[in-house]
């Protein structure tokens, strides 16, 4: 039986019109401590500042009065001043642990995935696990019918048009769903998110402690067309990885768009590796849309104009901002991390 348009569940394209953006501000002293402590609540103040002059920006406090007198005159002259909710979270990833806002008509519904810190590597994770509840009370919004399943937000990339791209380490795995239980995963999120396809790419960035998400991969910038990074150098354990993935979502698009497909190519900013030798996967994929402008993260490389000329010209009539990225990368993300957008 057919679905009415009416009462079919959409998961709208994040370059749509947005009602707002939803950030957890950092006070994980586990994570942000002593300078780097200090230099996270900075880049916040600036990622709060940037994004309310286009659209506003509700964020999730641990206390009321956790913002300095300085911070909150910082973020209150804007077009679009922020709006602060005492909310406690374990930490700042609320792309990950945060609602999906999905579209049932013309009205927004929360639905939730079970959130446990990427395979129980990072502890606790209970109050994150929680946000999505939290957020419907205080809206007022619909929970709809939950996916029991582990998953997180940066894991899964749609085009507005009932496509979707993920990762397999992100759906079975350790501490994860049971790779048994894969094709019912794959079945639930479409369900859920009302795809008609979920196109499941092998394995994501090398290093990446998420296992894999698509949002350090692969992005759609329209219905028919996914920027994806690139790799191609010798001594790159990413080149094989993304090669492979390209042919896969070349594949993929053509099949639903024929000749309209098209996939393009953003090189990786170096790799940079931790004293233990552990990788920070940072990747200009993780880039946020905010209405009339695109935010993506820079890592002061020659590749942060490589990937200021792209937006520009996939977006001529967007204002395309880089934002230093180099403290928040410390702990594995970036700016689509970090943040999670409400749809319109």
């Amino acid at each position: 039986m057919a679905t009415s348009k009416n009462t079919a569940i959409r998961y709208v394209a994040e370059w749509d019109e947005q009602e707002a953006t939803w950030l957890a501000f950092p006070h994980n002293k586990q994570n942000w401590h002593g300078e780097r402590g200090e230099k996270i609540r900075k880049f916040y103040i600036e990622l709060i500042r940037t994004i309310s002059e286009f659209q506003p920006v509700n964020v999730l406090l641990p206390s009321k009065n956790y913002l300095t007198y300085e911070e909150k005159c910082a973020v209150a002259d804007r077009p679009f001043p922020a709006s602060f909710f005492v909310i406690k979270t374990d930490d700042i990833w609320i792309r990950d642990y945060g609602p999906f806002f999905l579209k049932k008509g013309n009205k927004t519904v929360i639905t939730q995935t079970v959130f446990n810190a990427w395979g129980a590597k990072f502890p606790p994770w209970k109050n994150d696990n929680l946000i999505p509840e939290r957020i419907a009370d205080i809206f007022e919004y619909k929970l709809n019918k939950s996916i029991p399943y582990i998953f997180e937000g940066g894991a899964i990339e749609v085009n507005g048009d009932g496509l979707g791209i993920t990762t397999l380490d992100c759906l079975v795995g350790k501490n994860r769903n049971k790779p048994e239980d894969l094709s019912k995963v794959i079945k639930a999120l479409c369900n859920a998110f009302g795809l008609k396809s979920l196109l499941v790419l092998p394995r994501g960035l090398n290093g990446d402690h998420t296992d894999g998400h698509i949002d350090n991969v692969a992005r759609f910038v329209s219905k028919t067309r996914v920027v994806m990074a690139w790799d191609n150098s010798r001594s790159s354990k990413n080149a094989e990885i993304l090669k492979q993935n390209r042919n896969l979502i070349e594949e993929f698009l053509k099949a639903h768009y024929g000749k309209k497909a098209q996939v393009d190519l953003l090189a990786l900013p170096p790799q940079r590796k931790l004293e233990d030798g552990q990788i920070l996967p940072a990747s200009y994929m993780n880039f946020i849309y905010v209405n009339g402008g695109l935010i993506y993260p820079k890592y002061k490389c020659s590749n942060d104009k490589v990937a200021q000329k792209y937006f520009e010209s996939v977006y001529p009539k967007r204002k395309v901002i880089g934002l230093d990225c180099r403290t928040v990368i410390e702990e594995g993300g970036s700016l689509h991390c970090m943040s999670k957008h409400e749809s319109l």
